[in-house]
């Protein structure tokens, strides 16, 4: 597996750009996991997916980004993601719309089997 796609560091950041023209912060999480152990990758998304939540609501991007007034949280998968995960995408966008207003949820389908 790349490391660039390894969801198994759960507290870190896997990836961040700041445009200052738009103000938009981009935070990118790259999943490069199978799913052969479904039930462990989702505790491990999930943990991942919760980082970044607090990420956000904590501001801790302000030291770096103090003037953001929008944010996109881009997921993007390299094996095909099961449908189940459709929920849990939803409940994350709704969150993250709720800890920051202007925010946007990007998924980006898996394709690999």
């Amino acid at each position: 597996m790349d490391n660039k796609y390894n969801i198994e560091n759960t507290d870190t950041i896997d990836g961040a750009a700041y445009n200052e023209k738009t103000k938009m912060l981009i935070l990118q999480l790259a999943d490069g996991m199978d799913w052969s152990d479904a039930a462990g990758h989702f505790e491990l998304l999930r943990q991942k997916l919760n980082t970044y939540l607090w990420y956000i609501d904590s501001k801790q991007y302000e030291e770096k980004y103090p003037d953001v007034e929008r944010i996109e949280l881009r997921i993007s998968f390299l094996f095909k993601e099961p449908d189940a995960c459709l929920k849990m995408f939803e409940k994350v966008g709704e969150v993250l719309s709720r800890i920051f207003e202007n925010s946007a949820l990007i998924v980006e389908r898996g394709n690999q089997e």
